[in-house]
């Protein structure tokens, strides 16, 4: 790449380099105006990710969604709740079922509470940007379940990635 001459004649390496972000940030940027776009217009998207994965690669956004989270497949037994509520005050299980429920639908995130040990994974969906399974849904707030997840651990959360949920014949009511 040549150097930019001034008035003087002289070569300028500093106006080249900003010439050349300049047309980097017209190729890579947003150029639709994507990453400022309300919330509510973008959660309209989610049931139609094929046409969402269009308007980005045209905006030159990337979007993960539809993109498999890695880790280590596990089975674990325990419950699912929302996080406001059992961070907060600690409540959770049957009597809790319907707040968490919710709690969930109004957009508090969730969390499993595995039974062995009472360790406190966050609850990620198996698939970047697609909603966890309806079934698993259902079973806020039901001690006992069966989760099939991918299990990860980055930046210092613990995680789970839910595939499936099922439950036990274990005398305490899961259904």
């Amino acid at each position: 790449m040549k150097a930019l001459r001034t008035r003087g004649g002289k070569s300028t390496p500093l106006a080249g380099c900003l010439l050349a972000f300049g047309l980097l940030a017209f190729q890579y940027g947003d150029r639709n105006g994507l990453n400022h776009m309300p919330f509510t217009r973008v959660k309209a998207m989610v049931p139609e990710l094929s046409k969402a994965q269009a308007l980005a690669k045209q905006g030159n956004i990337d979007l993960l969604a539809g993109t498999p989270v890695q880790g280590k497949e596990v089975s674990l037994r325990g419950e699912l709740t929302d996080a406001n509520c059992y961070l907060n005050t600690g409540d959770h299980a049957y009597d809790h079922a319907f707040c968490a429920k919710f709690c969930a639908a109004a957009g508090s995130p969730i969390v499993f509470i595995a039974d062995d040990g009472g360790k406190v994974y966050v609850v990620l969906t198996a698939e970047n940007g697609v909603p966890l399974p309806q079934t698993a849904l259902n079973q806020l707030g039901v001690p006992g379940i069966v989760v099939k997840a991918k299990m990860l651990s980055a930046h210092g959360v613990d995680a789970i990635a839910v595939e499936s949920t099922g439950c036990l014949d274990n005398g305490r009511g899961c259904q």
